[in-house]
């Protein structure tokens, strides 16, 4: 085995080790765990689809998202990747940033 092939080797036994998501941020006097920010970003869509009088089926359809997975992401119980907060915001016609905003 080479010097570049062990080096490779050790990064990935490292990593295995490693939990690839932090559970929680330290944050001033609170711990924020990444349940609490998907908890928040769902109260947030679903704050703004109501803003619009939107259901879940009719986000669904004109998103190209599945319906379930909408009222999972609003229940905070599943997390949402970056290319489907854009989808998100394109559809609401907003930045992202609005997106996020208060979260």
């Amino acid at each position: 085995m080479d010097r570049a092939e062990d080096g490779r080797n050790s990064m990935q036994a490292q990593c295995a080790r490693r939990d690839p998501v932090p559970r929680s941020t330290f944050h001033g006097a609170s711990t924020i765990t990444a349940n609490d920010v998907s908890a928040r970003f769902g109260r947030r869509l679903r704050e703004l689809r109501r803003a619009r009088n939107m259901t879940q089926l009719h986000m669904a359809i004109h998103f190209g998202i599945d319906r379930s997975f909408i009222s999972d992401v609003e229940r905070g119980r599943k997390s949402i990747s970056l290319p489907m907060m854009e989808v998100i915001a394109l559809g609401l016609d907003m930045s992202l940033s609005e997106l996020l905003r208060s979260l």
